[in-house]
């Protein structure tokens, strides 16, 4: 069984980041969990991601200023919304600008803001007569579009506000099919800032400031015409670099984003190549690469994404400091070793690691102190309904993001792998059973 196969099944922790002590940002990560807490039971707010939609983040270690700067905006929207006279936001992305979105229950807020800024923004809403004449519209111009064009799911991204929303349905539906011909037929539409290549067969993706007649030829085109172009690279990559990809770097797969243009992707793919002749290069892990237009990031002990236009010799001193193959294999037998140890403890704590964005390395390092604050308190105990602690890298803008709104928050505890014994100590302490 091979390492990554082992890691997967012993321990929920494949994935991960760079090399960094980041104890003195765990505390960032801690406090956005039990911050997300008091909103959802105070003020109802569902679901709180920190910058949404967020394309351009740069490389691994740019994301540390990004998750302080949530928890920033976080505790000023706790402040705002005790001064909001209402209850109707569920949804709140953390941003750099205000948007009301998805309709009236989601909203983003700008992180800089102020409190008395914050607060006027979510005080200010239409009237219940609006609110539902603007519905009515909505829901008249969707019903308007599916009768010229057969779509099953048709929707506005919440990258976009609600009015864009409603211009862009105003515009689609100003499309109109030609008499005599055959409907036209997609899959599925999304409407958002500007229109982009598919991550879908049979999906397309419009800008709400299209016109008409940019909708009418883009929906007539062949819904897997997008696709050809595409596959026809990946051939090509496969035939001039897979061999190699494959015979020096074990690489499992290889990916282009899907808004990249074909020639990003081959760029990127050509960097790749070149990385790969370096032997300091082939002695990491390589499951899976993402060419990306913007990001170059470390994701675990496996994955990565690559700038594409990122050259060859910063790819590779970049990507250095991921762990060699034989430290990730110690590092991940350690792990399973430990999480072997923490099994049937008397805090009442499953412990386990993220089933995504962690290294081994960090994995084991959060089992040693789970350990050792397990042997200082003996008589500690996790509050019912808490069964598991989960170790997450909080340095990571997805996998924070991840931590608050997992579906299974309501038994599971969510601390940054990061934290040190004090920073351990002090968030489980919040857990305590008082019987």
């Amino acid at each position: 069984m091979t390492t990554q196969k082992i890691f997967q099944r012993f321990l929920f922790c494949l994935l991960g980041i760079v090399i960094f002590p980041y104890f003195s940002f765990a505390n960032s990560f801690n406090q956005l969990v039990q911050e997300k807490s008091i909103l959802e039971n105070q003020f109802g707010i569902e679901a709180l991601e920190c910058f949404p939609f967020i394309k351009n983040i740069g490389f691994t270690e740019d994301q540390i200023p990004l998750v302080k700067q949530c928890l920033k905006g976080v505790s000023t929207l706790k402040e705002a919304l005790g001064k909001v006279s209402h209850r109707d936001y569920k949804e709140v992305g953390i941003s750099n600008q205000f948007l009301r979105t998805g309709g009236f229950h989601t909203v983003w807020v700008d992180w800089k803001a102020s409190p008395t800024e914050m607060a006027k923004f979510l005080n200010t809403r239409l009237s219940n007569e609006q609110r539902t004449q603007f519905l009515d519209r909505i829901h008249a111009l969707k019903k308007e579009i599916t009768s010229q064009i057969q779509v099953k799911d048709l929707y506005c991204s919440k990258e976009i506000s609600n009015s864009d929303c409603l211009k862009g349905y105003e515009s689609l539906a100003a499309v109109h099919a030609t008499p005599g011909r055959k409907k036209l037929a997609w899959h599925e539409i999304m409407i958002t800032g500007s229109p982009s290549s598919p991550d879908a067969p049979r999906k397309l993706i419009l800008g709400f400031n299209n016109s008409p007649d940019a909708m009418r030829e883009r929906l007539k085109k062949d819904p897997y015409q997008s696709w050809r172009p595409q596959k026809k690279l990946y051939d090509a990559i496969q035939e001039n670099y897979g061999k190699a990809f494959k015979k020096k770097l074990q690489l499992e797969n290889f990916v282009c984003a899907a808004d990249i243009t074909l020639q990003e992707c081959e760029q990127g793919a050509t960097h790749l190549f070149e990385a790969s002749k370096s032997i300091d290069f082939r002695m990491r892990y390589w499951g899976q690469v993402v060419i990306h237009r913007y990001n170059t990031l470390i994701q675990d002990d496996f994955h990565a994404q690559i700038r594409f236009d990122l050259p060859a010799e910063q790819i590779v001193q970049y990507f250095s400091r991921k762990a060699l193959k034989t430290q990730a294999e110690k590092d991940t037998t350690l792990a399973v070793k430990l999480e072997g140890r923490t099994k049937n403890n008397p805090s009442k704590l499953r412990a386990v690691c993220d089933l995504n964005g962690l290294r081994a390395e960090l994995c084991a390092n959060a089992f040693k102190t789970f350990i050792k604050f397990v042997k200082n308190n003996l008589d500690y105990q996790a509050q019912k309904p808490w069964d598991t602690l989960m170790f997450v890298d909080g340095a990571q803008l997805d996998r924070v993001n991840f931590a608050l709104n997992s579906s299974a928050r309501t038994t599971y505890l969510y601390i940054d792998a990061n934290s040190n014994d004090e920073q351990f100590s002090n968030y489980l302490e919040k857990f305590r059973s008082s019987n």
